[in-house]
C-alpha cells in the first residue's frame, strides 16, 4: 500500500471512522511487534505495549495530529511505551540514560534462509560485526535497511536530528565495512535483510 492510502487512512481514523482504524491495525501491527521485539524478549511485554498502543491511539484520536506521517508516529510511540515499560521495570533511569540501552538487531539461523553456503558466512559474520555496533546504530540500521525508513522519518522516531541520524547509519556502515573487505555493504544488508522471516 502506497504512503498516500496510509495517510488517507489516518486522517479517515481522525475523523471518527472505525474501519480506517482497522486498517491501520491490519498495515501496522506486524511490523511494529516486530520492531518492539528488538527491545525487548518478552513477547508477552511487547503485546502488552503494541496492545496499550492501541487502546491510547483509539481514545486520543480526536487529539491526533492529521498531517503526521502515520508509521513514524506510530514507531515512536511503541518505542516509548516500551521504554517506558524497561524503566519501570527497572526501577532505575540509569538503564536508558546511557546511549547502550537495549537493541537486539539479531537474525538466529532459523529465521535465515540462504541458499549459498558462501552467503550464508557471510550474513554469519555481519551479524557478529552488528551486534558490536552500539544500541543506537543497530536501531537506524533496522529502520533503514529492513524498515527502509528515510532519514526524516528515523530523526523523527528516534528524537534524534536529521544530521545526528545520518551520522550514526554513516558511522555504522563504516565500522562494519573495515571489517566486510571487497563486498559492496548495501548488497550484504540486501542478502541478510530479504531473508528474514518474522
Amino acid at each position: 500500500m502506497d504512503n498516500l492510502n496510509e495517510r488517507a487512512f489516518w486522517k479517515a481514523f481522525i475523523k471518527g471512522n472505525d474501519r480506517a482504524f482497522e486498517n491501520i491495525y491490519k498495515l501496522y501491527a506486524d511490523r511494529l511487534f516486530a520492531f518492539g521485539m528488538k527491545y525487548h524478549a518478552d513477547r508477552d511485554v511487547i503485546k502488552d505495549c503494541l496492545h496499550d498502543l492501541f487502546v491510547n491511539l483509539f481514545h486520543y484520536r480526536s487529539k491526533l495530529n492529521p498531517d503526521v506521517n502515520p508509521l513514524s508516529y506510530l514507531f515512536t510511540s511503541l518505542r516509548n511505551n516500551v521504554l517506558a515499560r524497561l524503566r519501570k521495570d527497572n526501577r532505575s533511569q540509569a538503564l536508558l540514560e546511557r546511549i547502550d540501552y537495549p537493541f537486539d538487531l539479531e537474525w538466529s539461523p532459523e529465521t535465515v534462509w540462504i541458499k549459498k553456503e558462501e552467503d550464508r558466512q557471510l550474513v554469519v559474520k555481519l551479524q557478529q560485526l552488528i551486534k558490536r555496533l552500539p544500541a543506537r546504530q543497530r536501531e537506524v540500521i533496522y529502520l533503514k535497511f529492513n524498515e527502509e525508513l528515510s532519514y526524516e522519518e528515523i530523526a523523527s522516531i528516534l528524537d534524534i536530528s536529521i544530521a545526528s541520524c545520518r551520522t550514526l547509519i554513516y558511522r555504522a556502515i563504516k565500522q562494519l565495512r573495515e571489517h566486510v573487505e571487497d563486498i559492496p555493504l548495501v548488497q550484504v544488508f540486501c542478502l541478510l535483510l530479504s531473508n528474514v522471516r518474522y
